[in-house]
């Protein structure tokens, strides 16, 4: 078995640009879940007996930076699935050369995905959003964003800053409101 450095060269590049926004991610996530919220209030009624209030675990800002940073730790573990099965694929000798390279030509693919991903949800934060999620297909784009933050006039700066971020025609561009449940 012959191992090229070259080789070994693009394993480890591929590996750094796939690892490093993957871990700064679920570094950001376990900090915004660090945040403990009390599981009952007590209320003094009007024949002054105590009244113990249930209240949710997670308020409505809460249920929306976890309902991103779930998609968004999902999407990462699914694509660590396939990155290592890609990774396999491209480092057994066994396999086909052309089966190789086109594991390899996957893998960059799919860093290449996750950094235009993470630079439009940076692009759309940076208008004054509080949190999206952007998942790229091969034809399209797909914003998904808390439907009482996105006014008509926004969405198509939000379109016009995913288009710059993904290469994507901004027509192939959906916004995606979602809709928060109300306890």
């Amino acid at each position: 078995m012959i191992i090229s450095i070259r080789n070994i060269k693009i394993l480890a590049v591929i590996s750094a640009v796939i690892l490093i926004p993957f871990i700064a991610l679920n570094l950001i996530n376990l900090s915004m879940n660090a945040k403990s919220r009390p599981v009952s209030n007590t209320v003094v009624g009007p024949d002054t007996s105590d009244i113990t209030i249930r209240t949710n675990l997670k308020s409505q800002d809460e249920e929306k930076i976890n309902f991103f940073a779930e998609y968004r730790i999902d999407r990462e573990r699914t694509r660590g699935k396939e990155t290592e099965l890609l990774r396999e694929i491209a480092n057994n000798s066994s396999s086909d050369k052309k089966a190789r390279d086109a594991a390899c030509l996957k893998l960059v693919e799919l860093a290449e995905k996750a950094e235009k991903e993470m630079q439009a949800e940076a692009m759309i934060k940076s208008q004054g959003f509080e949190d999206c999620a952007v998942i790229i297909a091969p034809k399209s784009t797909t914003v998904m964003i808390e439907s009482n933050s996105t006014q008509i006039q926004h969405q198509e700066e939000i379109r016009k800053a995913v288009s710059i971020a993904t290469g994507c025609i901004e027509k192939n561009v959906s916004i995606v409101k979602r809709q928060s449940i109300e306890p």
